[in-house]
């Protein structure tokens, strides 16, 4: 949608048809699932962008764990091999630029950094009365799936123990029903919790949901780029991420940051940010997820590669 409003002659691909009259086709990912379409777009000429998120190896044992797939998997090499077969690949931020480069042995004049995309309404003041129908206020937010990777479950008993109101937003991610179980026990146990299983994406009740909150909090142990939390920087909120790579980029600047994954390392990372009253450094970086912009930055990518202009 956003580069259709920026102009570009955009359509979701459909394997079954036989029309091929289009100058480039962009993936989402680059897996097995998607070995095919690479090398028959190869055979057929067409330019191939993928917008792509790869782990950051900010620890010994995942980078042990790469080096030992590099040289004893055969799939490792295939993902090598097809990655570079691409003629652009874009990434969110610069230290996934470095990764690719690095460990992926892809060419910087081939990656381009484009971040995540942020609704134009978290830029704006919504117009909903979340306080009223929950019931809550002067309370920490936490959206996303619900998952042990997430950390959800050590946030809420941060939040039990400080006495902070908490409001999640977001449902049992597939094949984490046992964590979801337990986040259930301590919802039920504690008035101060509220969990909203589920809101559409950028709607109003959601929108409200960060406009209303004093900070928000995701100590999550491994992520990308988190859109919940660049949707909270957007609405000039204050942030609590872990002292992970992720955390280390323009987008979210000012945060506070975890020392670990623990309950009582939350606890103090939260009495941080709550005794900033809200106050947060300006962040002007963030205005580059705006749809439109967004938009803008792909259609001038996909105008690099109509003109060949790869190198």
């Amino acid at each position: 949608n956003a580069v259709r409003k920026a102009g570009v002659d955009a359509e979701k691909l459909d394997i079954w048809s036989r029309d091929n009259d289009f100058d480039i086709i962009h993936l989402w990912g680059v897996g097995l699932n998607n070995y095919q379409i690479i090398y028959w777009a190869k055979k057929s000429g067409k330019a191939i962008i993928a917008t792509v998120l790869v782990p950051y190896y900010d620890t010994m044992r995942s980078k042990i764990g790469y080096f030992y797939r590099r040289f004893f998997s055969r799939s490792e090499r295939q993902l090598i091999h097809n990655l570079n077969l691409l003629d652009k690949i874009v990434v969110v931020n610069k230290n996934q630029q470095k990764v690719l480069n690095r460990y992926y042995h892809v060419p910087y004049s081939k990656i381009e950094i484009i971040p995540h995309l942020i609704e134009d309404k978290y830029f704006e003041i919504p117009h909903f009365a979340f306080n009223e129908k929950y019931q809550v206020e002067n309370y920490v937010l936490c959206t996303g799936n619900i998952s042990s990777r997430k950390n959800q479950c050590n946030l809420a008993l941060a939040c039990i123990n400080l006495n902070a109101s908490l409001v999640l937003i977001g449902k049992v991610l597939d094949g984490e029903s046992a964590y979801g179980n337990k986040l259930e026990k301590l919802c039920s146990s504690h008035k101060n919790i509220v969990w909203i299983k589920e809101l559409p994406n950028a709607s109003e009740e959601l929108v409200t949901a960060y406009y209303n909150c004093l900070i928000f909090a995701l100590p999550s142990k491994n992520e990308t780029q988190p859109i919940s939390a660049l949707e909270a920087v957007a609405m000039k909120k204050p942030i609590v991420l872990l002292d992970r790579k992720y955390a280390y980029q323009d987008y979210y600047k000012g945060a506070f940051l975890c020392k670990s994954q623990s309950v009582g390392d939350i606890e103090k990372t939260l009495i941080s940010a709550l005794n900033s009253k809200g106050i947060i450094p300006g962040n002007n970086e963030i205005l580059n997820c705006k749809e439109e912009r967004v938009g803008r930055s792909y259609k001038k990518c996909y105008e690099k590669m109509v003109r060949k202009d790869l190198y």
